[in-house]
């Protein structure tokens, strides 16, 4: 039985990693000033399956290279409800990771006291709270953060905190304001180097109020794979297999995926579940051969998540613009125009599209929807929803 080297349930491993040179690069040389005791942050957004994750797995592989602890943090929802609960775990892991490194006895006890005994005694109301609360936190958070580097920074250059599904904490208000003003605060004190990633919304309000958080966090936007890094991932993968691929096959895969690195994954894994015993080099045709059940897993896996959860009337808006769109490019005006309603009535709605990932915003009054496949996805369920 061969084993399949594709796998679109886990992020892409650092010696498999390929293509976002800009962001490597820029990171590099962020985590450079961090050890040289001036540090630096950024964010890292875009789309869901756009490899957000995996270029963090990278960034973490590169970050250890240098010496430097690196905490990442994921899986927020249930665990952190506010400004304080999350103080409380970036802290936690921290001190976790510690622990990983200087095993010590009893560590489970003493772990135990050493949270309790940072945790601020604030009476929480509400989810907003007042400036002289917010300020007490921040400097209870900062103090217990350069506890920390006091002890480590004999053994660590720095310490690098990166946050997965970063979009899950905007529910939580002020809190990237929060952090802005902590680590800022801190720079003198300590080599933190924090780094954001997920679906922010952040980035795209361009207020005076949102500017510092921008220039704290500065923004890079994940793109498609283009052709070549798609080549280098799949052939990448393919050597130990003793499975070769044809340079046709690599070009239709590659052009159906769009450069879309879940896409990608998923339709390679799926083309080599597809090959017989007695075959050992992927064509065409095994690709063609593959579509339907690629096509069929990406709507169960992929697409349906990312649809259902939309209100009703944004899928009635998402329907129109679907039947009615030539590319995935469309403007503000030909929404208005195909879903025949107010505008004021459809910006909502687009907002909320935005959100999900599922349309893009290039620029003003453009949008752009993130996948082909998707598009037709939308189409047949809009065919289903009319029949019933």
């Amino acid at each position: 039985m061969r084993i399949n080297p594709f796998n679109p349930q886990v992020p892409a491993r650092p010696d498999f990693f390929v293509g976002r040179e800009p962001e490597i690069t820029q990171f590099e040389k962020f985590l450079l000033q961090t050890i040289s005791n001036s540090p630096m942050n950024m964010s890292i957004t875009g789309n869901r399956g756009i490899g957000k994750t995996s270029l963090l797995v990278k960034l973490e592989a590169l970050a250890k290279e240098k010496n430097c602890l690196v905490v990442r943090l994921s899986n927020y929802e249930g665990n952190v409800k506010n400004i304080i609960e999350f103080s409380d775990f970036i802290s936690i892991n921290i001190k976790t990771e510690i622990l990983s490194k200087k095993p010590i006895e009893g560590e489970i006890k003493k772990m135990s006291d050493w949270a309790y005994s940072f945790r601020p005694q604030i009476e929480w109301n509400d989810v907003k709270f007042s400036l002289e609360k917010k300020q007490l936190v921040q400097e209870y958070f900062r103090k217990r953060l350069i506890k920390l580097w006091e002890e480590i920074k004999k053994d660590f250059k720095g310490c690098v905190i990166l946050i997965d599904e970063a979009e899950s904490l905007e529910k939580i208000e002020g809190i990237f304001q929060f952090l802005r003003e902590v680590f800022q605060r801190m720079s003198m004190d300590a080599n933190y180097m924090v780094v954001l990633a997920g679906k922010l919304n952040f980035p795209e309000r361009m207020s005076e109020s949102f500017s510092p958080l921008n220039r704290f966090f500065p923004v890079h936007k994940l793109e498609a794979f283009s052709y070549n890094d798609m080549k280098d991932y799949i052939t990448k993968k393919l050597k130990g297999s003793k499975i070769n691929i044809e340079e046709r096959a690599i070009k239709l895969i590659t052009e159906k995926s769009e450069g879309h690195p879940y896409v990608l994954v998923s339709m390679c894994f799926i083309m080599f579940e597809t090959l017989q015993e007695n075959e050992d080099v992927i064509t065409e045709d095994i690709i063609k051969r593959a579509l339907p059940k690629i096509y069929l897993e990406l709507e169960k896996d992929f697409f349906s998540p990312m649809f259902h959860p939309l209100t009703p009337k944004a899928k009635e808006v998402l329907f129109k613009i679907c039947n009615n769109i030539n590319s995935l490019n469309f403007s503000f005006r030909e929404a208005i125009k195909w879903t025949k309603l107010n505008g004021n009535y459809v910006s909502p709605y687009i907002q909320e599209l935005l959100r999900k990932g599922i349309i893009n915003k290039p620029e003003r009054g453009k949008y752009q929807i993130f996948h082909k496949l998707f598009i037709e996805y939308v189409k047949k369920l809009s065919i289903y929803s009319q029949k019933r």
